[in-house]
């Protein structure tokens, strides 16, 4: 299947529209991170143990994207920090299990709050509508883009 002139540059638009709109609302995130000393994968990591409780850290670096390395540097500076405790597994020496400390858990509901109020600032025009339809749309392009990934290599 051939693309014209025209339908390369549509979908190079909307391709940088979305990557645009993901760029902007994580400086958002950042600027509010700064603060506490935090970064995006310091936040995805205790905001997914806050929610799901203690994990594998192998595991859980899957669930939020990370290779094992990163996830070894980003528990290790959690851990300096003071926001998550680790403990070996009792049968399987080899895994280890991360959590978030109470005090993680309670900078995880700060952060989304205040970010809550500023999505809500930002969304405040939106109606009901447009956003569920805005919500929709992103999810198709999700599910879109991994099923298609695999037909792509």
């Amino acid at each position: 299947m051939g693309l014209g002139e025209k339908d390369w540059r549509e979908l190079s638009r909307l391709r940088r529209s979305i990557a645009r709109a993901e760029h902007a609302l994580s400086d958002i995130d950042r600027t509010l991170l700064a603060p506490a000393g935090l970064c995006e994968s310091d936040l995805v990591i205790l905001e997914r143990l806050a929610r799901k409780g203690a994990r594998p850290v192998n595991g859980l670096g899957r669930q939020v994207g990370l290779t094992s390395g990163s996830m070894t540097t980003a528990v290790q500076r959690l851990l300096k920090r003071d926001l998550v405790e680790t403990r070996r597994d009792q049968e399987d020496k080899r895994v280890v299990w991360v959590s978030a400390t109470p005090e993680a858990e309670a900078l995880v509901t700060r952060f989304n709050d205040v970010r809550g109020e500023v999505l809500a600032q930002l969304f405040e025009k939106w109606s009901e509508r447009e956003r569920s339809i805005l919500i929709n749309l992103l999810k198709r392009v999700r599910k879109d883009a991994e099923e298609g990934a695999g037909a792509v290599v």
